[in-house]
């Protein structure tokens, strides 16, 4: 019993640790590899604590079914799909399996139907050799059970219970064991994320020091059980001690009076223009990477797009990963940044438990009085991050996805010169969107909001193109790996593509007589840039991708750029404010507020590894970071009133929407 929660703990370590991977041509086999790599590490914090919280898993698995072997199974079974999904997802994302992820393991969360799609060719002989391993293992265990004439783990008799004490004894038993071994588990979860916790207290003797901001950091050193563990027990924001309904009220006071202020020099109103918020999957612009270089310009389009209007790089908090914060950020105007620690994922954990979510649709929803006048395209999966039920949340009558009823009706995909992809490219996405604008501009029909989440440049970035690609032949790169290279040049190749299809996709809305606005943005760097990625100098720079507004030639401000100060840096929390500035449009209170912390901060984010507490990061207009104790009064009054906000919106009771605070002025 022991030496498989040992063995189980080893598999676990492994699977966070990337630089342990099996080769499947060695002499040793898997479990060798494991524990060949991984024996140094059971005497650490992540060793031990792991070790306890297995044994109790263990203790549930074989109280609950009260058969040994049977348990047994279960917990191996459990263990090693949760070892080799993690290997997965580390690979994928660099990220450990958190609690969020168990809907993207079932296919209920995440697309977990499609997980397999994800997984580069290099991992399939670990993945394959952890299925047999685990099929085996169970096998094995079901054969010792028949063989054992043990037929329970405690003796009972549900048939005569009152056949003797030694029964009742065993009854009492058979119902106290699961009982207690499950609390005792949910007490120690509670109790690792509760710092002053008898739990907690324990765990700080064996040098346990929480990393959650960076939960791979964090898994690595904890231990990947641990981590998970301690983020069962999620709360979305530390308590804010002044925060009642007279608060908010003084709160909405003051950006009501900052609105009507801002409304006297603006004379346009939002939601007369059909807005288009495109987030281009992991769309970056490869020569700001440091050492990386190509003699070709990858995005030539979206880079001149900067000279004639409003454009710039967003701060993202996601490095190969993490679409759906962006996204969720860019959808509500709240940051991440203001989150605590253990929410890491608000699509999967806040989003669905709260009974209302403002997004910035809902504006466009309020204008015309239905939900027709917000749309969502999204080629891939309804459940991938839970969007078909947070969309309907959020207000939109639709979420066109693969498997949406109707589905999303452009969906193809690139046939290349080696090989095929397997995401829809920008080209197709795009005419999803452009024959949605045109079907709207019979008649008086209202403007729209339409959000677009695209899946062309997702990872992997396999061989499409070969000989055909002539970014293989412009890599100059410095001091990075053949083998790295080449992934940078399918990027690249991946990236023109997509600049090749916005500007077609531009030239197509153009053409239509309608203002509409485009805001897009790349919502994070792929997660390929290996060598970069180890200099800790770089992290700023691998958090920073393109993005621009753009209006067309039926809006009033086409060719309108806004101001270096406004445009040059920013996070995607700030999109709306920014949008309706570069329209002249007529703000709410809630943009008002958004408007001025843009103006005092230009962009906030928050990456643990960028400071030791995982404190926020602000950026000023020049993209440097922001010493926190030199923000000026009114800054520091504007970053404590959005905190207060966000508290509002999403732990609170919603003060601030009854009070008309995300209401745009009457015409």
């Amino acid at each position: 019993m022991f030496a498989l929660i040992e063995i189980a703990n080893m598999f676990l370590l492994w699977s966070v640790t990337p630089k342990l991977t099996y080769d499947p041509t060695a002499e040793d086999g898997l479990v060798m590899q494991v524990m060949d790599g991984t024996y140094h590490w059971l005497a650490n914090t992540a060793g031990i604590l792991n070790f306890f919280a297995l044994g109790i898993l263990y203790l549930i698995c074989v109280t609950v079914t009260n058969r040994f072997w049977i348990g047994t199974a279960f917990f191996g079974a459990i263990a090693g799909i949760t070892a080799f999904a993690g290997k997965a997802k580390v690979a994928m994302r660099n990220e450990p399996i958190i609690p969020s992820d168990l809907g993207f393991l079932t296919g209920n969360g995440g697309g977990g139907e499609n997980v397999a799609s994800f997984v580069t060719d290099d991992l399939r002989p670990t993945i394959n050799a952890g299925i047999s391993l685990v099929v085996w293992f169970v096998v094995i265990c079901l054969l010792l059970q028949f063989i054992d004439r043990r037929s329970t783990f405690i003796y009972c008799s549900w048939r005569h219970p009152i056949a003797g004490p030694k029964n009742i004894f065993g009854l009492i038993c058979r119902v106290l064991a699961p009982v207690l071994s499950i609390c005792l588990m949910v007490s120690y979860a509670t109790g690792l994320s509760t710092p002053d916790s008898r739990v907690r207290q324990l765990a700080n003797k064996v040098g346990y020091v929480p990393r959650l901001w960076d939960v791979m950091e964090d898994s690595q050193y904890a231990g990947a059980t641990t981590t998970f563990l301690s983020l069962m027990n999620v709360k979305a924001m530390d308590e804010e001690p002044g925060y009642n309904e007279q608060a908010m009220k003084t709160i909405a006071r003051r950006y009501e009076q900052a609105a009507t202020r801002i409304n006297k020099e603006r004379t346009s109103t939002l939601t007369d223009n059909t807005v288009i918020m495109v987030l281009s999957e992991s769309f970056s612009d490869p020569n700001r990477v440091p050492g990386v270089h190509f003699n070709t310009d990858p995005m030539p389009f979206i880079r001149s797009l900067g000279d004639v209007t409003t454009a710039g790089l967003m701060l993202s908090p996601g490095y190969g990963g993490g679409t759906a914060n962006i996204e969720f950020q860019q959808m509500t105007g709240l940051s991440m940044a203001n989150f605590s620690d253990t929410m890491l994922s608000p699509y999967q954990q806040l989003v669905p438990t709260r009974p209302k979510m403002y997004s910035f649709n809902q504006m466009w929803n309020q204008a015309c009085g239905s939900t027709s006048c917000s749309v969502g395209f999204h080629p891939f999966l309804q459940s991938f991050y839970l969007r078909g039920v947070n969309y309907k949340k959020f207000g939109f009558s639709h979420l066109y996805t693969l498997d949406s009823d109707p589905k999303i009706k452009y969906a193809g995909t690139y046939h290349g010169a080696v090989a095929d992809s397997t995401s829809v490219t920008d080209e197709r996405a795009y005419k999803n969107v452009v024959e949605e604008v045109r079907a709207n501009t019979s008649g008086d029909k209202p403007a729209q909001y339409i959000e677009l989440v695209t899946m062309q440049n997702h990872s992997p970035y396999p061989d499409l193109y070969g000989s055909e690609n002539e970014f293989h032949a412009a890599n100059d790169s410095q001091g990075v790996p053949g083998n790295e290279m080449g992934v940078h040049s399918e990027y690249a190749k991946g990236v023109q593509r997509t600049d090749e299809a916005t500007e077609q996709f531009l030239n197509d809305l153009d053409a239509i007589d309608k203002p509409i606005t485009v805001v897009f943005y790349g919502d994070h760097l792929p997660g390929i840039y290996t060598t970069a990625s180890q200099d800790k100098k770089n992290e700023l720079a691998l958090h920073e991708t393109n993005y621009f507004i753009w209006s067309n030639a039926a809006s009033k401000s086409h060719d309108t750029k806004l101001p270096e100060a406004d445009a040059a840096y920013t996070s995607s929390n700030f999109f709306m404010a920014q949008a309706a500035q570069q329209l002249d449009s007529k703000i709410s209170p809630y943009l008002a507020l958004l408007d001025e912390l843009h103006a005092a901060v230009p962009a906030i984010s928050r990456m643990g590894s960028w400071s030791s507490d995982g404190s926020p990061t602000y950026l000023n207009s020049k993209g440097e970071p922001i010493d926190p104790k030199s923000l000026s009064a009114e800054a520091k009054q504007l970053l404590d009133d959005y905190r207060m906000v966000q508290y509002d919106m999403t732990v609170g009771e919603n003060y601030l929407q009854q009070m008309g605070f995300m209401d745009l002025p009457q015409q």
